[in-house]
């Protein structure tokens, strides 16, 4: 085992579930009945126990072992064996599904919490953790009984793992032109492709890997009405549900990264000989639609593991911070003072603090809507939540993917040269996340998504719901004096979003479609800023309440205030700035040819 690095706390995270969100409203739908606050509490604290005693210990053997692979087969670092028959042990594979098939039944935002928990301690043991049972939960929603009673409780229980196979050798994005065959042979199917970067396609964890494949049935037509959605195990599954024959899935390498290395990223060839067989998952030429659902989970997903990186990333650096001694206070000279002291170190460790939080109350909002959507008793309610969770879904997944990486940065140079080495976790957690803006679909795509499609939703309805809710909070809070400036600095980026948006209709009205994908991440940016520091002050006047009425955990409500107004005054001018670059309609991109480049 190597060293243990885990040392964050979940005050923020209560906070942001019992005191801003009000998570205990969901205690009124049927489905969770069952439970109670107590309960979240006890499972939250146990969580955090795991984490710290189980799954960081493991945390350097992944990046400095990381997985092997020989003969065509992965072994995975040692000490994740411990990590696998814990999660088995306890239940945790399947927090939030359903019940029947042996899931814990959880609201999807308490599973998250804990979630944040394990992906902060030990990342890439989750890579493995978590796929089994969220390929187990689309087989429950998409495919037949005969193929839920065949895999998902053993893919609830970490009996059998997944994988999620998309990309091909010149298809990443462009999934709607995979070339991976599917041909009819009887109840089942034979294919014949290949798929690369396929996280956790092979391992040693688990007796069986169920993979989620698209591809195309042989006479199906082009482009996306043409691909289905296959499961294809690793071991074919028979009627009885035991093992039978070795299927035709073959792993004949894995990537070696710059980061990552405890995830193994496999290709797999897929009917070499012949002989892989798969079933059909729902109807045939849906498996894009299906597939998306899953992914869009793994957007939602990003910007947690960004969140659970943050967090941990500032409690190892303030806790250096307070204890390295180095460097007298500017322009005064005298004794040396511990570098938390230099006002430089304070805004750095601000950076990380804002963020973390600020992408925490985001993420968290968005999988409460989440939750939302699917238990609501009114149709009109949940319709209106999935809506919102659509419009939320690009800014958690791009914003917070591209913020951790910069939080690693300053990580870095607050510990000077140590950040330099591997002595501090801060470089393998820098390193480990830049995947995070490139997996599950580029932060371009998210923009271009957000911009082309996300603001005209039911007519534009939906952003200018998102909007006037802002509108009326801010209304609502005029009269306070505390936030004054903060609430001024949010409906001035509120309106430069606004007047953007509608410059994005005047754009594609107008043909100059090339100013779209051009500003369409710096628009996404100014969104998510606004959405946060609309959060944020929630937050801010919560916390202000309660160090006013002099409750107990002072320092904690002291330091929100302070965090709300920091990140509001330092990231939110920032979407002024990024709205002037953007109304300048700069078209020298795309017009300097290619031989000045």
């Amino acid at each position: 085992m190597g060293q243990n690095f885990y040392q964050r706390d979940d005050r923020d995270i209560k906070f942001v579930l019992k005191e801003h969100l009000g998570v205990e409203r969901i205690l009124d739908f049927d489905v969770y009945q069952g439970f109670s606050m107590d309960d979240f509490d006890m499972i939250l604290d146990q969580a955090q126990k795991i984490s710290a005693n189980d799954l960081a210990p493991a945390f350097q053997d992944g990046d400095r072992q990381g997985c092997r692979f020989e003969n065509g087969k992965v072994s995975v670092p040692e000490s994740f064996h411990h990590c696998w028959d814990v999660f088995r042990e306890g239940g945790w594979f399947s927090l939030a599904m359903k019940t029947e098939y042996g899931g814990q039944g959880l609201p999807l935002i308490i599973a998250e919490a804990a979630a944040e928990f394990f992906m902060s301690a030990n990342f890439g043991f989750c890579c493995f953790s978590g796929l089994g049972a969220g390929n187990g939960s689309m087989i429950e929603n998409y495919g037949s009984q005969k193929l839920k009673d065949l895999f998902c409780r053993k893919m609830y229980a970490g009996t059998w793992g997944g994988a999620m196979c998309l990309t091909e050798p010149g298809v990443g994005s462009d999934a709607h032109m995979v070339t991976t065959k599917a041909i009819p042979d009887g109840d089942t199917y034979r294919l014949q492709g290949t798929k690369i970067f396929i996280t956790s396609g092979e391992h040693d964890l688990t007796e069986n890997i169920i993979h989620l494949v698209i591809a195309r049935i042989e006479g199906a037509p082009a482009g996306a009405k043409g691909v289905s959605l296959f499961a294809v195990p690793k071991i074919w599954v028979n009627e009885d549900g035991s093992l039978g024959e070795t299927n035709d899935v073959a792993c004949i390498g894995i990537e070696h990264k710059m980061g990552m290395n405890a995830s193994a990223t496999c290709v797999l060839n897929f009917g070499e000989n012949g002989n892989c067989r798969g079933h059909l998952v729902g109807e045939p030429g849906m498996g894009l639609a299906y597939m998306f659902q899953m992914v869009n989970g793994a957007r939602m997903a990003v910007g947690l593991e960004s969140v659970a990186f943050g967090a941990n990333i500032y409690a190892n650096v303030l806790a250096y911070a307070k204890e390295r001694v180095q460097g007298t206070p500017f322009g005064k000279g005298g004794e040396r003072i511990h570098i938390v002291e230099h006002a430089d170190i304070r805004r750095m460790l601000l950076n990380i603090k804002s963020l973390t939080e600020g992408m925490r109350a985001l993420v968290y909002k968005a999988y409460f809507v989440e939750d939302l959507s699917k238990n609501c008793p009114e149709e009109a309610d949940r319709k209106k939540a999935k809506r919102r969770l659509e419009l939320l879904t690009p800014l958690v997944k791009a914003y917070c993917s591209d913020r951790i990486f910069e939080m690693g940065r300053e990580g870095i140079q607050i510990l000077g040269g140590y950040g330099f080495t591997k002595e501090y976790p801060v470089e393998q957690y820098t390193r480990d996340c830049k995947i995070f803006s490139i997996w599950d679909g580029t932060n371009f795509i998210q923009s271009a998504d957000l911009v082309g499609r996300k603001l005209n939703m039911a007519g534009g309805t939906v952003f200018l719901d998102w909007v006037e809710e802002i509108t009326e909070f801010i209304r609502n809070h005029r009269s306070n004096t505390t936030f004054k400036q903060e609430l001024d600095l949010l409906e001035e980026a509120l309106q430069a979003i606004v007047g953007l948006a509608m410059d994005y209709g005047r754009y594609f009205a107008e043909g100059k479609l090339d100013l779209i994908p051009l500003t369409s991440t710096r628009f996404l940016d100014c969104m998510a800023e606004v959405a946060i520091g609309h959060l944020f002050l929630e937050q801010g006047f919560i916390a202000l309440t309660k160090w006013e009425t002099g409750v107990a955990d002072q320092s904690f409500y002291r330091g929100k205030v302070d965090t709300v107004r920091y990140y509001c005054r330092n990231f939110l001018p920032q979407v002024f700035a990024r709205a002037r670059i953007i109304k300048m309609e700069d078209m020298t991109a795309v017009q300097i040819s290619e031989d000045d480049l």
